[in-house]
């Protein structure tokens, strides 16, 4: 088997497991697909193909969840800075050219992302309230600079978003809809800036059984969710380590 070829397979593998997860969780498929992914395809050749497979899996979400949306704490608490710092992240994108650097960052937020998540899994039982503007802001802001420099800032926007929507089919319907918000932007600027071409989109439809597969597996599986989540972040953890080694 010729090597693309091969490696186009394993990013299908990749991308099974990411969109299976996110199916059950409502959330994690480009920070996985990104932390795994980077080892099959470089950096600037994942993004737009994972920007794509994200806007579809989330209008598939979206369809799926609409009636559930909290529009007011969509629109009102939590778009307005997640734009802010998406903004910040795709002009912060424009400027480097060492995509090294962006690797490194990359594995260091993977590793603290994942962290964070672990401890908030085991917190969320004593589940505390809505936080203060001053600190909740500031993490939508960080969450969209994240965005906007990979379309992974889920992990911030979404210990957020939890404190705020405490019922799950209102959690994954309004964190989906804002994930197909942020999808069409990125999309737009990809796009302008002629990242996502007809080799862009004819990659995404190789691998789109990758998330086909995922969507079906994921929406047919049932599991503890604490256990879980907790293998899922533990194995993020271990895939920011490496990047960080990465020569």
């Amino acid at each position: 088997m010729e090597p693309i070829l091969i490696r186009v397979f394993l990013l299908i593998l990749v991308l099974v497991f990411a969109h299976t997860v996110e199916t059950v969780l409502g959330f994690g498929a480009t920070i996985i697909t990104l932390a795994l992914g980077i080892y099959i395809f470089p950096l600037d050749t994942m993004l737009p193909v994972l920007v794509i497979l994200g806007l579809l899996q989330s209008l598939w979400l979206v369809v799926r969840w609409f009636k559930y949306i909290r529009w007011r704490v969509l629109l009102l608490n939590i778009l307005p800075a997640v734009v802010v710092g998406m903004a910040i992240g795709i002009y912060y994108r424009t400027l480097v050219a060492d995509y090294r650097q962006l690797i490194i960052l990359l594995g260091i937020f993977v590793m603290a992302a994942s962290l964070l998540e672990i401890v908030m899994i085991y917190r969320t039982r004593a589940a505390g309230g809505s936080l203060p503007r001053y600190l909740g802001w500031p993490i939508l802001i960080m969450g969209g600079i994240f965005h906007g420099i990979y379309a992974l800032g889920a992990p911030l926007i979404v210990y957020y978003s939890s404190r705020e929507l405490k019922e799950p089919a209102e959690f994954r319907a309004t964190v989906s809809m804002l994930w197909l918000i942020l999808a069409v932007m990125l999309v737009i600027n990809l796009y302008s800036i002629g990242q996502i071409n007809i080799t862009t989109i004819t990659t995404t439809g190789i691998v789109l059984p990758g998330l086909i597969l995922g969507i079906f597996f994921g929406s047919r599986m049932k599991f503890r969710m604490l256990p879980f989540k907790v293998l899922i972040y533990a194995l993020l953890f271990i895939a920011g380590l490496l990047l960080l080694l990465q020569p």
